[in-house]
């Protein structure tokens, strides 16, 4: 029963150091639980991180072989070498390429570059490249963001007579290419302190050692928003050296004179804007990157080398209108996509979605299969095929390593390549049916239900002492936000909602204020509207969000930016039906509702009072946990939503106990005698039963290894449970008659709209448990008939009697207001004793 549609995970550190860091740093407890979060733990450590000035840079020649690349190059210009930059089509690539040829123009040195063409051609070194340099007389060339693998290539070149420094920062392979020399932080014997460089970010090293050598001083204002914008678009950590290259890079940004820079700022509309990383990651990398996905990268060098403001507007243009095409594409793509998903998928059973048509563009495939992981939460492979050839990308989610998989498929391919969340592959059309049956064969042996449940890392439980301005202020010197430094979020628990409305444009957006100890806070949900059907006024909520400041009028206020909402879903149709069915079932197993209550008042009196569930299910003992008023299962799921996946997985939750394997088995309205509770290390009674029989099992059977953690206040709210469920025989009435009203002897209400009729028609308080109890005592007179599918009721109506019924004297009806009776009367009890 656990339909999360979310998990939300709270980071759980050891924070022993949070004072120390406090006394010493001059930070807040929060800034520096965050930091930690991240691995920043040392009073060293967060001063270089709070801190990221230039001069902090590390010294470029610890790269292994940079001596021997600087070295070679220098020759190369003393001795006038034709000398070519060699760069991968993506952001990374092009803005290494722009990087060095920016560096060596500066200097006076004319060199040339080569990109390939990524429809035709394909990622890294080949060897009619290499053909086309030679016979442009090209003597040294330079690689950028790749080169690593390519062995057979670089010998090749090698072959021509032509040296190859190659610079990298991809992964290794056990033999590295033949090359002058290679330079790239992830090699084995390379004792340079940070192995998280983008390729642009080795290029910028290999122009330090460069300038260093040649007596030169580095204008980083011009050159460090070129690196900036690579490392961000190529999703690399943004801890330690990068950190440095983006703040800085971010600071200089508007202040370069790159023709092609501005003008893609003005283009795009950040020219009034403060620049962040979020700014390049979405909006300035994709239109540098949309270029190389049509095999017209070198527009986006030119972009970025020229020194004439028109044709830096005019380039920029192309890239924004080029960018709105592959946009295009690419919702053509993602909604055929989604189309085939719909009609030929069965998502109950097929963990990874494969999926494959004739004529895709490759160029945006790879997008298509991050946006269909991104919507189902499982692992995607979007496969174009031509020519009797798929050639096919790949995106997963945390929990599942999509290259692992591919090698379990190694055999069906033509060649694939990748790491754990992103891979590409190639394979002949007529394997694609094996392969999709393959993959998730691997994936059923490795995935659990819980793994497919999308994942919302928070950094804290946040109070309302830490919403202040201060505060927000103070995590502002965090950014520039990314991999490895995500934005802070937090969890926010039980907010009082105040006040709802729709905002924006087509009322997309949602705008609430919330009451948390009697302060109230403004949220702002974008692309959330649609919760405005789904909260009410003074509804409890969780609210996962970021901390703002909103400097409205010029008045600062914090405001949450919500990322996310966790309510208690009581109006979900199937956990009602399963409810009210379990319910029932203890009504008809009920004997009397004879109780000692002198006995009971020991339980409500004398045991542990907090509700603090989830101490109780994060140890290893076998444990079973019995909750009965459906207001509690709802808090009871919405407390373990928030605890995170690995608790989850290890938890059930059902009405008939139909996954004993779990460790924790949370089991709802259960028959106590049905149950077999000697497997149990811990039973935990989480609040009161219904039933007398309940309370005999409880006066029979104590012992150590019961836990208790109700009270008599669990009476009040039983009682508050039952009369949000009971109907009266004024609602009775009312629903019967628009029954009969419809003139139909079989017909179907859809829910939703049914009980808006009924408020509005009649202004009574109603709702799906109401209309569920109501339905069945109409059933059980003989009234109606009906069942429930697919949020609809199917109504059938039954020959009118010619006796008058007596409502009270139908069991079902009769049954649960003697429990509400019960209820009372303990309460009535307890209170005289």
């Amino acid at each position: 029963m656990l339909d999360f549609d979310k998990i939300i995970t709270v980071y759980n550190n050891d924070y022993n150091k949070t004072k120390e860091l406090i006394e010493k740093i001059g930070i807040s407890e929060l800034t520096a639980k965050i930091l930690i979060n991240r691995g920043i733990d040392s009073v060293e450590a967060i001063e270089r991180f709070l801190y990221p000035d230039i001069s902090k840079l590390y010294n470029p020649f610890l790269l292994k072989d940079m001596d021997i690349a600087v070295k070679r190059v220098i020759r190369a210009i003393e001795e006038k070498e034709n000398i070519w930059i060699y760069g991968d089509y993506d952001v990374d690539g092009v803005t290494s390429t722009s990087l060095l040829k920016n560096f060596f123009e500066s200097i006076g040195v004319s060199v040339d570059y080569y990109i390939p063409d990524r429809l035709t051609e394909g990622y890294g070194l080949n060897k009619n490249a290499f053909d086309f340099i030679h016979s442009n007389k090209g003597h040294l060339i330079i690689t950028v963001d790749c080169g690593i693998t390519s062995i057979a290539e670089v010998e090749y070149c090698n072959q021509l007579g032509m040296e190859i420094i190659i610079t990298d920062h991809h992964q290794c392979g056990s033999e590295l290419p033949k090359a002058t020399a290679v330079v790239n932080p992830n090699r084995i014997n390379c004792e340079y302190p940070f192995d998280k460089l983008a390729g642009v970010g080795v290029a910028f090293k290999f122009v330090q050692a460069l300038a260093n050598k040649l007596s030169v001083e580095i204008d980083y204002q011009e050159l460090l928003p070129i690196v900036a914008i690579g490392t961000v678009a190529d999703v690399v950590s943004l801890t330690d050296e990068n950190r440095i290259i983006v703040k800085n890079g971010l600071k200089f940004i508007k202040k370069c004179n790159n023709c092609g820079i501005q003008s893609l700022i003005e283009i795009t509309g950040l020219k009034e804007k403060e620049i962040s990383s979020g700014h390049i990651g979405f909006v300035i990398g994709p239109r540098i990157n949309a270029m190389g996905r049509i095999g017209l990268a070198k527009y986006a060098v030119e972009l970025l080398t020229t020194h004439d403001k028109q044709e830096a507007t005019k380039l920029a243009k192309m890239l924004d209108e080029e960018n709105k095409k592959r946009q295009d594409i690419e919702r053509e793509i993602l909604k055929e996509a989604e189309e085939y998903i719909e009609n030929n998928i069965d998502l109950d059973k097929e963990r990874v979605l494969v999926i494959a048509s004739e004529g895709w563009h490759p160029g945006v495939i790879g997008i298509v299969s991050s946006r269909i992981t991104e919507k189902y939460h499982r692992p995607s492979v979007v496969i174009t095929i031509e020519d009797g050839k798929g050639k096919g990308s790949a995106r997963s989610i945390s929990t599942f390593n999509i290259y692992d998989a591919l090698c379990g498929c190694k055999e069906l391919f033509i060649n694939f390549g990748g790491h754990k969340q992103a891979a590409g592959l190639t394979l002949e059309r007529e394997k694609i049916e094996d392969f999709r049956a393959k993959i998730n064969e691997i994936a059923n042996e490795l995935l659990d239900e819980e793994d497919l449940i999308p994942e919302i890392v928070t950094d804290s439980i946040v109070n309302v002492e830490h919403l202040s301005v201060q505060t927000i202020k103070e995590l502002e010197i965090l950014e520039p936000f990314g991999i490895d430094n995500p934005k802070p979020q937090f969890l926010l628990k039980e907010a009082k909602v105040k006040n709802i409305r729709k905002v924006g444009n087509d009322n997309k957006h949602l705008k609430l204020k919330i009451e948390v100890d009697g302060v109230e806070i403004d949220c702002i949900g974008f692309n959330m509207g649609h919760y405005y059907d789904e909260i009410d006024v003074n509804d409890s909520i969780d609210i996962v969000g970021a901390l703002e400041i909103n400097d409205y009028f010029n008045e600062n206020n914090v405001q949450i930016a919500i990322n996310s909402i966790v309510e208690l879903d009581n109006d979900n149709v199937n956990f009602i039906d399963k409810y009210y069915c379990s319910l029932k079932r203890i009504l008809y197993n009920e004997c009397d509702n004879e109780i000692n209550v002198d006995n009971i008042s020991t339980f409500l009196s004398n045991k542990t009072t907090s509700k603090d569930i989830v101490k109780q299910l994060e140890n290893d003992y076998k444990t079973l946990i019995i909750v009965n008023n459906h207001l509690n299962v709802l808090k009871l799921l919405k407390i373990l939503q928030t605890t995170g996946r690995e608790l989850i997985k290890k938890t059930s939750v059902s009405f008939n106990l139909d996954n004993t394997d779990k460790t924790n088995n949370i089991v709802i309205n259960p028959i106590l005698n049905e149950i077999n509770l000697d497997k149990y290390e811990r039973i935990i009674f989480y609040d009161l039963g219904f039933t007398s029989s309940y309370y005999r099992y409880i006066e029979e059977n104590n012992n150590d290894g019961m836990i208790y953690l109700f009270d008599n206040t669990d009476l009040e709210y039983n009682i508050e449970a039952l009369e949000k469920i009971i109907p009266s025989v004024d609602i009775l009435r009312i629903i019967y008659k628009t029954i009969i009203n419809a003139k139909q002897k079989v017909f179907k209400i859809e829910i939703d709209k049914y009980i808006e009729f009924v408020k509005d028609k009649y202004s009574i308080s109603i709702n799906k448990f109401i209309l569920r109890f109501s339905l069945d005592i109409l059933k059980e007179s003989n009234l109606i008939d009906y069942k429930l599918k697919s949020g609809f009721y199917y109504i059938k109506l039954n020959e009118k009697p010619n006796e008058k019924i007596d409502i009270n004297n139908v069991y079902v009806y009769k049954s649960i207001n003697e429990i509400k009776k019960l209820m009372v009367t303990i309460k009535d009890q307890y209170a005289n004793l």
